[in-house]
């Protein structure tokens, strides 16, 4: 069985009693050994989660997933070809079994930080289906990751994925590797196909290390000396590949990703931007009544539009990134909340109750809930607000999907920013404090 594949990600689990750095570190050697090239690195390029106020990106996918059992994302549809869905679709329909595929392009940043497994989990819970779902990283050879949910053991999926992404073919379509793993799903095979190409990629391992070459020692040095170098040389190439691996940020293997990324922050910029003038005219058209039944309450509470819709005006015109473009829109919708409850108070209503964003990333839909997080490896607690999917994440024991911003030209989650550098991670986006806008209208926007 052939060994193809030029990188191996990292929802790649492999059972072996060896340390797992070292596994993951040795079958590169064997992967390079082969290989005529080399593609490195995994997609992770920021991105930004859906805008506020809309349906998230897992609902929508499983409203599609109602209709099929195939979604693609509309922006690489060439990826897997309409032809190609229908048969995959009709395949998994002569199965009698629920699976369902999911193609997106897995980015950091986007509503699942790129990873696999936080997508079929949360499409899984808008869904509320259990079965098998599959989906694929993209670029260089397509890597598929399958998740179980309430199959037991009959469907095997994650070790079907595993068995087709360790024995694809380079130039095999991406529907190839799907129907594939399809096929090996229906019949219950997952877990043996997996042995076998696990197997066979050890077996390259150990006869590509065997191979005789020019600089092997003569017959005078012991054969212990000589296994002894070559294993020396193994593990400082391991150990040198994989501190190289973590010190050297991660680069994106298609342009296109770079594109997409640079239209979100274009979009985003450009949708503030507009939401920066309409909220100006709307405090512009505002005229404060002394004689209105809470006339003072309605001035404290425009004074605070005016506040914020100025601070937003500060972030937007420093804003560098996603992070900072997000901050513009949380203090422009707190402008909006305080601009309708100066409205209110004018007509002696009770004012509606403000906008709660979502603690790990404002961007995502503001029907939030109470949600007490304890962050993985921690046993404190803290009480923030969260989307649908953020909660189901939570709950589900699975990392919620954070904004990212950039520190030390590293994308880390915006909240793991030191607060003295960032204004957003010292306030959570005014979900920790309720002063966010007096600090951004004092100019502690960055320290870092």
């Amino acid at each position: 069985m052939p060994t193809r594949p030029l990188a191996l990600p990292s929802s790649a689990r492999f059972r072996y009693p060896w340390p797992q750095s070292l596994v993951r570190g040795l079958r590169i050697l064997a992967v390079m050994a082969c290989a005529t090239g080399i593609v490195g690195g995994t997609v992770v390029p920021a991105g930004s989660a859906a805008a506020a106020d809309t349906v998230s990106p897992a609902e929508r996918i499983a409203g599609e997933l109602r209709e099929s059992p195939v979604y693609v994302d509309p922006s690489i549809e060439s990826a897997l070809p309409e032809n190609a869905r229908i048969e995959l679709a009709e395949q998994i329909a002569q199965t009698g079994k629920p699976v369902y595929v999911v193609v997106v392009p897995l980015v950091a940043g986007d509503p699942w930080n790129g990873e696999p497994d936080q997508l079929l989990g949360a499409v899984h819970d808008r869904l509320g289906e259990d079965g098998s779902y599959l989906t694929a990283e993209l670029g260089g050879t397509p890597w598929i990751t399958g998740t179980d949910f309430g199959t037991g053991r009959e469907h095997q999926a994650h070790e079907a994925a595993m068995a087709v992404s360790l024995d694809a073919d380079r130039d095999a379509p991406l529907s190839a590797l799907f129907s594939d793993t399809v096929e090996l799903i229906d019949t219950g095979t997952g877990d043996a196909a997996y042995e076998r190409a696990s197997e066979a990629l050890d077996q390259s391992l150990w006869y590509d290390s065997a191979a005789p070459d020019a600089t092997a020692p003569g017959p005078g040095v012991a054969p212990w000396l000589a296994a002894g170098a070559a294993v020396l040389v193994a593990a400082a190439a391991v150990g040198g590949l994989l501190l190289y691996r973590r010190r050297t940020p991660a680069v994106p293997r298609l342009v296109a990703f770079d594109n997409a990324d640079d239209a979100r922050l274009a979009r985003l910029r450009a949708e503030v931007e507009r939401e920066l003038v309409e909220v100006a005219e709307r405090l512009g058209a505002f005229t404060l009544a002394e004689d209105a039944p809470q006339a003072a309450e309605a001035a404290e509470q425009y004074r605070t539009a005016l506040d914020a819709q100025h601070a937003a005006g500060k972030a937007l015109d420093t804003a560098h990134g996603m992070a900072d473009l997000a901050g513009a829109r949380v203090l422009l919708h707190m402008s909006e909340d305080a601009l309708r409850a100066a409205e209110a108070r004018q007509q002696g209503r009770r004012p509606p109750a403000a906008r709660r964003h979502c603690y790990f990333d404002p961007l995502h839909a503001t029907d939030t809930r109470p949600l007490n997080w304890r962050a993985l490896g921690s046993s404190r607690k803290v009480r923030v607000h969260a989307c649908a999917d953020c909660t189901a994440a939570v709950r589900g024991h699975r990392a919620p999907v954070a904004l990212p911003d950039l520190r030390g030209g590293e994308q880390v989650a915006y909240y793991e920013v030191p607060a003295d550098e960032s204004v957003w991670s010292a306030t959570g986006y005014g979900s920790l404090s309720d002063d966010l806008v007096q600090r951004v209208l004092r100019g502690d926007l960055r320290h870092g």
